[in-house]
Order: C-alpha cells, then structure tokens, then sequence
C-alpha cells in the first residue's frame, strides 16, 4: 500500500509538471518542492553521519542524490545531461554514424534533431527528479556487503492486489500522468507518445519472437550464474521465483496468476520503461531503472545487470518500433515462466 500511494504522489507531481507550463507560479511551487526534498535529504546525510550506527553506502546514497537533486535545478547541468543522453542513445543504436556516412547531414543539427531530454521544459526536470528519487530509494536497500555472499531472499507468495496495484494500476496511472494526459495531451496523443498503438502482423511476430529470445537469454545467463563464486545463484533464483509464484489449486489457479503477471508487469513495466522514461533518457537511463526495480535482487546485483541488458536489448526494439511490441513479447515471456513456477507439474 505504501509503494501504490508512493507512486500516486509522483504521478501527481508529473501532472502538476505539465500544469506548470502554462502557470508559472506553479513552477516556483514544484522547485520549491525540490528544493525542500534536498534540504531534507542534506538532513538525513547529517544524522546518519551523527549516528552511531553509521551506515557508509546509506550516507553516499543520500549525498549523491542530494546533490543530483540540487544540480538538476540548474539549466547548464540539464543542457549537459541533454547531450549526454542523447549521444549515449545515439552511440546504442548506432545513430551515431550516420552524419559520417552521410556527408550532408551537419553533426550538430542532427544532434539537435535527436534530442531526447530537454533543458528547459519543467515536465523533464520533474521527470529527472522522480528518476534521481526512485533510484536512491532504490538503491537504500541494498547492502553492498551481500555482495560478497550473494543470496536470494525466502520466497513469500506473491498477493494479487500488490501486482495489481504496484505493478499494474500504479504503473500505468504514473506513465499517463507523467505525459500530461487530459492536461497537455488528450487521451489518443498520450496514447500515442507512449507509442501504446496498434502493432502490424510483423510486429506481432517480433513480439512473438522476444519471447523466444527472452527464453534463450535467461538459459544463457543461467549457464554463468550456475557457477558464479561458487554459489549457484541460478539455482538460488529458480527456489525463490517457484517459491513466490506458488499456488494451491492446480492449473486454473496457475493460469490466473501467470495471466496476471504477465498482464500487470507486461503492460505496467513496459508503459512506463519503454513509453514513459525511454524518450526522455534514452534507452540505457530507462534499462537501468528497470533493472534497480527489481528490488529482490538487490543482495545479488548480478540479477539486476542481466534485467538491466535485457531492457536495454528490450529498449532498441522499442526504438524501430512501438511499446505495444516490447509488451507482447514482455508479456508472453512472463506469462509462461510464472506459469512454470505456479504450476510446477
């Protein structure tokens, strides 16, 4: 219930966003807001400092966000953080090139053109927040000494109503918000900046074919993990996801779990990943929130990278052609390894 209610506040916050364009006292309202967060976060660097329990990684979560924060309010950091993202975009999908391949296209308009964050708008800077935020939050539970005897946390049966809400519902509502629908954009413009339309028969069949993708990337990563210091974390990871998909009732009961799975991790993780954040950080930014979401992984942060190039690989078909894509192939692939888990014949 906290996470949903979390995720509600941000979606407000990204609808005031887009308010605040045409308001600009609301603007100063939501920069007020931020800067209130910083001092708030310059606070808790100070008592944990003071504590006798001090907690080093919690002390430079804090710091760095604090300052990330704090420079992210001025537009000479955004102009650096513009450029950054999208010549890191650019260098992923190979964009990069073209204006040496084609000598009539001029470097620096074509820079501009492929622009994905921009400086000056408000609804960006609080994107930018709400990402800096979530990722600190994110990365306050991990313990970096885990790291060193990795493990999976016992598995506890996953509860509808959470996947529905965090997952689904709340993912969802936060992607829509943060676009600005019914505010900046009707209901059909949201729907199309978040590249939630219609897919071809060919993008159908890519769909289909991530799943196999999906499958052989997992087998892969299994291979190393199986042997990674000596711990078997593959093994580790198939106790805890059986553990936690695990139903009483049979193959119906199996059936509504996996569909709810792949339904609210499917379409909420891709909506907002790959419709919501991808356009305006790019696809790595986008990959490695998708990643640090994952919050079971964070003693064994491995799990988190193979999430992490798994959303990237996710984020460049995206690019070429549309969310609804990544969700069919997202979906499916959840659909039946949950289906495995929960049904365990």
């Amino acid at each position: 219930m906290y996470d949903f209610l979390l995720i509600l506040i941000l979606a407000v916050l990204g609808l005031l966003a887009h308010v605040a364009k045409t308001r600009r006292w609301l603007e100063w309202v939501l920069r007020s807001i931020i800067v209130l967060i910083v001092v708030l976060e310059g606070l808790s660097v100070f008592s944990a400092s003071a504590d006798l329990l001090f907690n080093p990684w919690t002390s430079a979560v804090l710091t760095t966000a604090m300052l990330a924060t704090f420079l992210s309010l001025f537009i000479p950091v955004r102009h650096f953080l513009s450029l950054l993202f999208t010549g890191l975009d650019l260098l992923v999908t190979g964009q990069i090139l073209l204006p040496l391949i084609r000598k009539k296209l001029k470097a620096s308009e074509y820079f501009q053109q492929k622009k994905i964050f921009v400086p000056d708008s408000i609804p960006h800077l609080i994107a930018l927040f709400i990402y800096i935020s979530t990722a600190a939050y994110l990365l306050l539970c991990i313990d970096p000494e885990s790291f060193k005897m990795p493990y999976m946390p016992l598995p506890i049966p996953i509860v509808l109503g959470q996947l529905l809400s965090y997952n689904g519902i709340g993912l969802i509502i936060l992607s829509f918000c943060g676009v600005g629908v019914f505010v900046a954009r009707p209901y059909k413009d949201a729907l199309a900046r978040l590249a939630l339309v219609k897919p071809s028969n060919v993008q159908i069949g890519i769909g289909i074919g991530l799943i196999a993708a999906s499958f052989i990337y997992e087998y892969l990563w299994s291979l190393y993990t199986h042997q990674l210091n000596g711990q078997d974390l593959a093994t580790k990871l198939s106790y805890y996801n059986s553990g936690t998909f695990s139903v009483i009732g049979g193959f119906v009961p199996s059936v509504i779990l996996a569909l709810a799975t792949a339904l609210c991790a499917g379409i909420g993780e891709e909506t907002l990943v790959r419709g919501a954040l991808q356009p305006c950080f790019g696809i790595l930014p986008a990959a490695l929130l998708h990643g640090m979401l994952h919050g079971q992984f964070a003693h064994a942060p491995i799990f988190i990278v193979q999430v992490a190039i798994w959303s990237a690989l996710m984020g460049l078909v995206k690019r070429y052609t549309n969310t609804t894509t990544t969700i069919i192939g997202h979906a499916g692939f959840n659909f039946v390894t949950t289906f495995l888990f929960a049904f365990n014949p």
